[in-house]
Parts: structure tokens; C-alpha cells; sequence
């Protein structure tokens, strides 16, 4: 199916069209990488020219960028982040239900916005740094002022970070693993939901623990 030509059609259209465009790239992306996915085989897919790619995006590269944009938005949204910062509650009862939307958002749903992340995660893009300063940071910034009130310490302090970085580890390398074919070499399998719920329940502890020395 031909795309219309840019500047023709109703608004509706072209936001449909854009949306399209980005649903049929994402798998590809997914599936294939930044490297290993063509503007053809993405046109193809989505049944348009590459006209309407370079009119909706400027190019395959602002196109990827804008599906890096969308892939931040759906894990954690920051509205979502900027929601649990202002509500009532403790920071540990803050930083639970955070760990609740990420097991949600990375683990339950293996769409293609999780694998593209993982993917470029794993092997970056050129984009890496635009989007993490865009639309990383920010969430970084509101996750870290929660968790500077549960430990009780400075977010200059070197202790925070690495009590950041002992936190959130074991969610990073399950995240990346969690399509590794390594998994299935593993001489012992576990059900998903129960792994989950162990991960959550070492963050809680390891919280406690690292508040109590602080």
C-alpha cells in the first residue's frame, strides 16, 4: 500500500501513518538491530514509500530514535515515576511499588519494546547517549531522590551509588538475560513469577540492610 504523498490527507491520517511506521520498525529493530534493519525491509513492512519515513522522521535514524523515545516511555513511564514521588508513603513503600511497574513493564511483557532496549543496551547505537540524556536521566534523577530518603544519605556521597548500583544490578542482569539462549544451559530452571518474586524480596532486604549501616 503507497503512502500519500507528504502534505496531503487529514492530520488523522498522517498521525496514523507515523504510528504505523513505528509499529512495523519496532520487531524489525527488535529482531535485527540498528545495524541489521533496512529502510526497505521497514517500508516494506509497513506498507508505505520511504517518502513517508523521511517526512515523518527525517530518516531511518531520526525514526530509530523516535522508537528509542517510545521504548523509554513504555518501561517507567516518568509520569508514572512523578505520580509515586509526589504520593503519600514511606520511600521504601515508594520504592516497592517502583520495583512493582518495572517487573511489570520489563519482565511481564516480552514485546518488542524490551528487546529492542535489551539490544541496544547490549550493543549501542550511535543514539545511546541522546536518549539516555533525554529520557534516562530524568527517571534517574526522580528514582534517586526516593531512594536518597530511604537510605539516608547524599546523592553525592559515593555510598549512595554504589548502594544504587547493588540494588538495581540483579534487575539489569536479569533484564539483559532474560532472552539469552545461556538460560536454557542453566542446570536448574526456576517458574518466572517465582524468580521475580525472589528478586523483589532480596531488593526489600538489601534496602533495609543498607539503610540500617547509613
Amino acid at each position: 500500500m503507497a503512502c500519500k504523498a507528504p502534505g496531503t490527507g487529514t492530520r488523522e491520517d498522517g498521525r496514523e501513518t507515523k504510528e504505523r511506521i513505528i509499529q512495523a520498525a519496532g520487531p524489525l529493530f527488535a529482531r535485527n538491530g540498528y545495524d541489521g534493519t533496512t529502510s526497505k525491509e521497514i517500508c516494506q513492512q509497513a506498507g508505505v514509500n520511504i517518502a513517508a519515513v523521511n517526512y515523518h522522521f527525517g530518516s531511518r535514524d531520526g525514526l530509530y530514535v523516535a522508537i528509542l523515545e517510545k521504548v523509554q516511555d513504555y518501561l517507567i513511564n516518568i509520569d508514572v515515576l512523578k505520580k509515586l514521588a509526589r504520593q503519600e508513603g514511606s520511600p521504601r513503600q515508594k520504592l516497592e511499588q517502583f520495583v512493582d511497574y518495572f517487573i511489570d513493564d520489563a519482565f511481564r511483557h516480552n514485546d518488542w519494546h524490551v528487546r529492542v532496549w535489551i539490544r541496544e543496551l547490549l550493543h549501542p547505537s550511535p543514539h545511546i547517549h541522546t536518549i539516555i540524556t533525554k529520557k534516562g536521566l530524568p527517571k534517574f534523577y526522580i528514582a534517586s531522590e526516593i531512594l536518597q530518603k530511604a537510605l539516608g544519605c547524599d546523592q553525592k556521597d559515593i555510598v549512595f551509588y554504589s548502594s544504587y548500583i547493588s540494588l538495581a544490578a540483579p534487575f539489569i542482569i536479569t533484564f539483559l538475560a532474560q532472552n539469552s539462549p545461556v538460560l536454557d544451559a542453566l542446570p536448574v530452571h526456576y517458574p518466572k513469577e517465582e524468580f521475580i518474586a525472589h528478586l523483589k524480596e532480596n531488593f526489600l532486604k538489601t534496602l533495609d540492610a543498607l539503610a540500617v549501616k547509613q
